[in-house]
């Protein structure tokens, strides 16, 4: 189970690719998302470690700046059961489904006013059958650095530039 939920932030910030009417800015995207869980057995506590992540990529379409609902879809085994969007935020309640263990709780994300910020906070918890009782928490922080490079198109023009070459001695 505790790989499934170790995904869960890096799997919130690829699935910004789904459309919606919530959006950051295009651009340059750097984000980091810190995981932490709690965990008890038989009331004991069961020591987990922290994890985190850092990215930064292009945000350059409408599909990859656009965060809903549909986010929730890039974990298997989940689903959003109510959501709520405003101007610059959207929340949802969970439910989830890893391998045979229920684990229920609320994701939300907050979008600056300009567009060039958000975060966002995912709480999930569930108890196995074996008395192992979780709680986890998934922070995402994003910030706009810039605009996207631009493409290297001196690469393609030479490509091009050969197979015109090719071509012509091929006849």
């Amino acid at each position: 189970m505790r790989p499934i939920l170790l995904l869960a932030p890096l799997c919130l910030i690829e699935a910004t690719a789904i459309a919606g009417p919530l959006a950051v800015t295009k651009g340059m995207w750097a984000v980091t998302s810190d995981m932490y869980a709690n965990a008890q057995a038989n009331g004991a506590p069961v020591e987990v470690a922290s994890e985190r992540s850092a990215i930064e990529e292009c945000w350059s379409t409408d599909e990859e700046a656009a965060l809903e609902e549909g986010l929730v879809d890039c974990f298997e085994g989940c689903a959003a059961t109510d959501s709520w969007t405003r101007a610059h935020s959207i929340d949802f309640d969970l439910a989830c489904d890893f391998s045979g263990v229920a684990m229920y709780g609320a994701a939300g994300f907050a979008v600056s006013k300009g567009g060039d910020s958000f975060v966002g906070r995912m709480l999930l918890s569930g108890q196995t059958g074996d008395g192992l009782m979780m709680d986890t928490e998934a922070l995402l922080i994003g910030d706009r650095t810039g605009v996207c490079p631009a493409p290297n198109w001196a690469f393609g023009r030479a490509a091009l530039a050969f197979l015109r070459l090719r071509r012509d001695l091929t006849g």
